[in-house]
């Protein structure tokens, strides 16, 4: 119950973040950056100033062994998506291109079907408003 308490507080989060971001309610794209950033570390339990300069092989190798869950796994992927097209926006082209190379190695390690494409803005707000409603849903009956 715990672990299950755990993620649904870290899928959450994530989501908060994504939601601000979506409604464009941060002061600088820096912020917004380094928020999606420090939440899909923490979500991962990794450092954000070691997680995001590693390369994609040696980040799956470290999310396998600390066994993350592959419902988490999906919003990381779907969250370093969306932060490497902000990162584009803002002309970081090199961070940009290893945040789509990370996400596309944690994808494919835990067989996730999320491409570049489901990231867009209009893609995650309808993925948010499926999954707030199923994962809310959940979470209420399984406190009962």
């Amino acid at each position: 119950m715990f672990e299950n308490d755990y993620i649904m507080r870290m899928i959450l989060q994530l989501t908060r973040v994504l939601r601000r971001s979506l409604f464009q309610e941060y002061a600088t794209p820096d912020m917004e950056i380094r928020d999606i950033e420090g939440r899909v570390a923490e979500a991962l339990d990794l450092d954000p100033r070691l997680m995001f300069k590693l390369e994609p092989e040696s980040l799956v190798s470290l999310l396998q062994l600390g066994n993350v869950d592959p419902k988490l796994a999906i919003y990381a992927v779907r969250s370093i998506y969306y932060e490497s097209d902000l990162l584009e926006e803002q002309g970081d082209l090199e961070r940009a291109e290893l945040r789509r190379r990370q996400a596309d190695a944690i994808a494919e390690a835990y067989g996730i079907e999320v491409t570049l494409a489901d990231a867009s803005p209009e893609a995650m707000k309808a993925f948010l408003d499926d999954e707030e409603s199923e994962e809310v849903f959940d979470y209420e009956h399984e406190e009962r």
